[in-house]
C-alpha cells in the first residue's frame, strides 16, 4: 500500500511540471503575438503620419505658391538644429530661374512661414539655385543662393542663417559694379572651410585675372593671387614697344587697384627708381580697364637708333592736343625698356 501510494504522488508531480511547462509555453506565444501586433500598429500609424503631413504640406504649398509660378525646389532640414524641421520652398518659372523662396517650419503639427529670403542684390540678376550647406567644420547649416546674369556674364552668391524666427544674410558677393565677373565659395584650401572668392578678369596684354578671398562670412584676412589667362600661362616679356607701354599702365591700374606686387612690372623700366606716376590719372581714363581693356592712344614722337619716344593719351582725348605722358624706351640687351616717364602738358 504504501508503495502504491509513493507511485501515484511521483505521477503527480511529473504531471505538474508538465502543465506547468504548458502554461509558460503558452504565454511566451501570447506575449509575441502582442508585439508583433504592437509592431504593425506603430509602422502603420507612422507611414500615416507621414502621409498626412504630405497632405498638410501639398495643401501649403499650394496655399503660399505665387501666380503664374511652380515649385521647383523644396528642401527638409532642422536648419537651426532647434529640433524641429524647416523647409526651404522655392517657386519660379523656370527650374534655375527662382524668383521667390520661404523659409517655413512645422511646429507643433503647424506650418507657419518664418521669412522670405530678402534678395540683397541690386544689379539685374537671376537666382538658379538654392542649397543648405555645411561651409565649415562646425557643422552649422548655411542657406546659399546662387545668382547669375542673363547672358551669363556675371556669377555670385549670397548666404544666409536661421537664428530661431530670425533670417539674417551674412554675406553676398555678386559683380554689381560691372555686372561682369565671377565671385563663388570654393574651399580653396581644402580645410573644409569655405571662402569667398572672386574673380576679375581683364582684357589687359598679359591676360591677367586677380583672385582675391577670405573666409565665407568675411573674417580673417584677404588674400590674393594673380592668374595669367593667356596661352603660356605666365608672364610674357612684349616685344614691342607699343605693348610694353599698354602693359606698364595696365599693371599700374591692377597694383593701386588690387594693392598686389607685380614683378613683372619692374622688367619694363630700366630706372634706378619708380617714376612719380601720381600723376597718371590725370592723363589717362583708367576706367575702361574694368570692361574692354585700356583704351590708349600711343604715338610715335622720335626715333633715333635704339631709342623712342612715344606720346601716350586715351583714346577718348582730342587728337590735336598734345597734352599726356611722354615715355621714352632704349633697346638694352635685345628687349625694350622705358627709360623715362614725363608729363607733356604742352596743349
Amino acid at each position: 500500500m504504501k508503495k502504491l501510494f509513493v507511485l501515484v504522488l511521483v505521477v503527480l508531480i511529473f504531471s505538474g511540471c508538465g502543465l506547468k511547462k504548458e502554461v509558460e509555453e503558452k504565454g511566451t506565444v501570447s506575449k509575441s503575438a502582442i508585439s508583433t501586433a504592437s509592431s504593425h500598429e506603430l509602422t502603420y500609424d507612422s507611414s500615416k503620419a507621414i502621409v498626412q503631413e504630405s497632405n498638410k504640406l501639398d495643401l501649403f504649398i499650394k496655399k503660399i505658391q505665387p501666380a503664374n509660378m511652380k515649385l521647383q525646389k523644396l528642401i527638409k532640414q532642422d536648419i537651426d538644429k532647434e529640433g524641429t524641421l524647416e523647409f526651404v520652398i522655392a517657386f519660379g518659372k523656370k527650374s534655375d530661374h527662382l524668383e521667390s523662396i520661404y523659409v517655413v517650419r512645422n511646429k507643433d503639427d503647424h506650418l507657419k512661414i518664418i521669412g522670405k529670403l530678402d534678395d540683397p542684390i541690386v544689379t539685374e540678376h537671376i537666382n538658379k539655385d538654392v542649397k543648405v550647406m555645411h561651409l565649415d567644420q562646425t557643422k552649422r547649416d548655411f542657406i546659399v543662393v546662387y545668382s547669375t546674369s542673363e547672358v551669363d556674364e556675371a556669377e555670385g552668391f549670397s548666404i544666409f542663417t536661421l537664428d530661431h524666427n530670425r533670417i539674417s544674410n551674412l554675406n553676398y558677393n555678386y559683380p554689381e559694379a560691372t555686372g561682369q565677373g565671377i565671385r563663388k565659395l570654393e574651399d580653396i584650401n581644402k580645410d573644409s572651410v569655405f571662402e569667398d572668392v572672386s574673380y576679375y578678369r581683364f582684357q589687359d596684354t598679359q591676360q591677367h585675372t586677380i583672385m582675391t578671398y577670405q573666409k565665407f562670412d568675411r573674417t580673417g584676412p584677404e588674400r590674393s593671387e594673380v592668374l595669367y589667362g593667356n596661352k603660356d600661362k605666365k608672364f610674357v616679356y612684349p616685344t614691342v614697344p607699343k605693348d610694353i607701354i599698354q602693359n606698364y599702365l595696365e599693371d599700374h591700374y591692377l597694383m593701386n587697384r588690387f594693392l598686389i606686387h607685380l614683378p613683372e612690372m619692374a622688367e619694363f623700366t630700366a630706372l634706378s627708381e619708380n617714376p612719380k606716376n601720381n600723376f597718371f590719372e590725370d592723363i589717362i581714363d583708367f576706367s575702361t580697364m574694368d570692361y574692354t581693356g585700356l583704351d590708349l592712344n600711343i604715338k610715335e614722337i622720335a626715333n633715333k637708333a635704339d631709342q623712342r619716344a612715344f606720346l601716350v593719351k586715351s583714346n577718348s582725348e582730342e587728337e590735336e592736343s598734345n597734352q599726356g605722358l611722354v615715355f621714352t624706351l632704349e633697346k638694352q640687351s635685345g628687349k625694350w625698356r622705358i627709360m623715362s616717364i614725363e608729363l607733356n602738358d604742352k596743349s
